[in-house]
């Protein structure tokens, strides 16, 4: 164990020296427009884009982003950089409640798309938790409470959970609310309030009862209005959302006591076993439920979520592959690095690439930043306590 425990800790510093002293810099010094708006991408020339669309969704994961490193101590400019991507916000929706934003501005900051997107809801609740975590910022809390009950009122469907927006559709997602999931799980840990341990609940009942399927193992995606399978995309599993489950089942496992290792075990195998077929190095977009590859390109998001799959799972009671799970943690690291980092441009990873490794998607997008960040925090936990074990320490 000494030596899966080393290797692992030496993948996690490599990890953190790319997050830390290339990537954030590079996000802190030219993401963010004067006015506070965060920058949608940098293009495949690794130039600020500034001419794309602002979606709110990566407005609020920036704010975020920028809460993390502040946390994290290395990034000092990040509580600035956080608070005036808020402020910008403000200022461009002035007569929306916080959090309850339409979708999209355009490239002069005026509003393109008026709808509110339940997806983008959840990462606001998500910044607002990490505004009270990282900048001690109660006003924060009473801003998301405030979003969770008014999104109560507009968006509540009957047959459980939210609806998908304040826009006209015949299919849900497990997406939004597997975010809103993540999102309550944090404010219950910053609060302490059940209010927030209550939504949790109902997040994890929609989990048991829709989005897990038992019959093949997986978890499904798309759903009819009444959350039974969609016909058009039952068929579609993402190992990527898999391995972020597991993380959320664990977490969820943590602050409330109910026992989910049943499920983490069920979703990280298939996930892994579908995901990674032989002789690849990245997790697969989409497969089917019985595992058949759908897709032939590879997104850097779901590296990041095995990471913090296989950390989690290396923890769960009698089980006999730990050290399987930190070797596969410390192989994702460095495949995330090696296989996304942009061949050409420094401080630049790319989102997609193909199965020979080349970027089909060239630019570097900011919603990533998020998942790097997340995957960071779960490694630095990690490494930190293997670092302590007597065998490695000593």
């Amino acid at each position: 164990m000494e030596t899966i425990h080393r290797d692992f800790i030496d993948a996690w510093q490599r990890f953190d020296h790319w997050l830390t002293t290339s990537l954030f810099p590079k996000w802190a010094a030219q993401g963010f427009s004067e006015n506070g708006a965060a920058l949608e991408c940098f293009d495949g020339e690794g130039k600020p884009d500034w001419q794309a669309d602002k979606r709110m969704r990566v407005q609020s994961r920036q704010i975020f982003s920028m809460c993390y490193g502040y946390k994290k101590g290395f990034l000092p400019e990040g509580k600035a950089l956080a608070q005036a991507t808020e402020k910008f916000i403000s200022n461009a929706c002035p007569d929306a409640l916080p959090g309850f934003y339409p979708m999209t501005l355009d490239a002069s900051d005026k509003v393109k798309n008026a709808a509110t997107d339940l997806y983008d809801v959840a990462f606001f609740l998500l910044a607002y938790s990490w505004q009270k975590d990282a900048l001690n910022d109660d006003h924060a809390l009473l801003k998301a409470k405030n979003l969770a009950l008014h999104v109560d009122t507009v968006l509540k469907s009957d047959h459980g959970g939210w609806l998908e927006g304040t826009y006209a559709h015949t299919t849900r997602r497990q997406n939004p609310h597997m975010h809103l999931f993540e999102a309550f799980i944090h404010l219950y840990r910053v609060s302490n309030d059940t209010f927030w341990l209550e939504r949790c609940n109902q997040v994890y009942a929609l989990f048991k009862q829709h989005f897990f399927d038992a019959q093949h193992g997986v978890l499904l995606e798309f759903f009819t209005t009444d959350w039974q399978p969609c016909p058009t995309g039952s068929r579609s599993v993402e190992p990527g959302h898999m391995m972020e489950w597991v993380w959320l089942l664990h977490e969820f496992q943590t602050v409330s006591g109910t026992d989910t290792t049943r499920y983490q075990s069920v979703l990280y195998r298939h996930a892994r076993d579908y995901g990674l077929t032989p002789g690849n190095r990245w997790l697969h977009d989409t497969v089917t439920p019985e595992g058949t590859v759908v897709s032939s390109t590879f997104k850097s998001w779901p590296m990041t979520e095995w990471i913090k799959a296989a950390l989690v799972h290396s923890t769960l009671p009698d089980n006999a592959n730990r050290e399987q799970d930190i070797a596969s943690a410390t192989f994702a690291i460095h495949q995330l690095i090696d296989g996304f980092s942009h061949p050409q441009l420094e401080a630049h990873y790319t989102y997609v690439i193909d199965s020979n490794g080349q970027p089909v998607d060239p630019k570097m997008a900011a919603s990533t930043l998020y998942h790097l960040c997340m995957a960071h925090n779960e490694a630095s936990r990690f490494a930190a306590a293997f670092a302590e074990s007597p065998a490695v320490s000593g």
